[in-house]
């Protein structure tokens, strides 16, 4: 399976590191504030992984690492063959997923083929099916995820995207209890995109925001605002 996109260079999605991004198309959520959709979603556009491996091997030395990114990545039949040929070329490898498949992720690790993951929270268990717009509720599958982190020694970040329209302060309170054992928890500023999922969502206003980050404050260790 290839890619529909590639990011050649980026400050910021991997953190004190230079990266390169790929973004795969499928994904098990709609998130109606997904700003990927129509760009990953419903995109026809591949970019050969030949490609991809052609202009990373250009790269080494001046790159750090590749992030792959989606969608959701951990759905692609041949991920853990494209992280290893990725790694064989001597670059760190950062997995962004929302959690669904503990099992990809417990195989990705036993390799030794991740370096950092960023997981996303979408909501309390209650409001996960409205907030990823399934009809399953994936939070217990997102927990068991949560746990191999937790315990592989691994860095990695949790990260929920704050939607007006989605999160109270008792569903912020859910989260922290929940994932009270988290190295890192960062509470990020919706911006409304053009690939939108939906229309007409708001984000959370800054002083809503560091209200929320001080409930957290109590469970977790470091939490932090991005995009505010």
């Amino acid at each position: 399976m290839n890619f529909v996109g590639m990011d050649k260079l980026s400050l910021l999605d991997y953190e004190d590191k230079v990266s390169a991004v790929l973004f795969c198309k499928p994904c098990n959520f709609r998130c109606p504030y997904c700003h990927n959709g129509l760009t990953v979603l419903n995109s026809d556009d591949e970019i050969s992984w030949e490609h991809v491996l052609d202009y990373l091997n250009t790269r080494k030395g001046i790159l750090d690492a590749v992030v792959f990114t989606g969608g959701e990545v951990t759905l692609m039949p041949d991920l853990k063959e494209k992280i290893k040929q990725v790694k064989s070329l001597g670059f760190l490898i950062k997995v962004d997923t929302n959690g669904t498949n503990p099992e990809v992720i417990k195989d990705l690790l036993k390799d030794n083929l991740l370096d950092y993951v960023a997981m996303d929270i979408k909501n309390s268990k209650n409001k996960y099916p409205v907030t990823t717009d399934t009809k399953i509720n994936f939070f217990d599958k997102v927990y068991e995820t949560y746990q191999i982190l937790l315990n592989s020694g691994i860095d990695f970040e949790l990260r929920t995207t704050l939607v007006d329209e989605f999160f109270t302060s008792e569903d912020i309170e859910a989260i922290g209890e929940s994932f009270k054992d988290t190295p890192k928890m960062y509470l990020q500023k919706f911006v409304e995109r053009e690939g939108c999922l939906k229309k007409g969502l708001h984000c959370v206003s800054e002083d809503q925001a560091n209200k929320f980050k001080s409930i957290l404050e109590k469970y977790m260790s470091k939490v932090e605002l991005r995009g505010y």
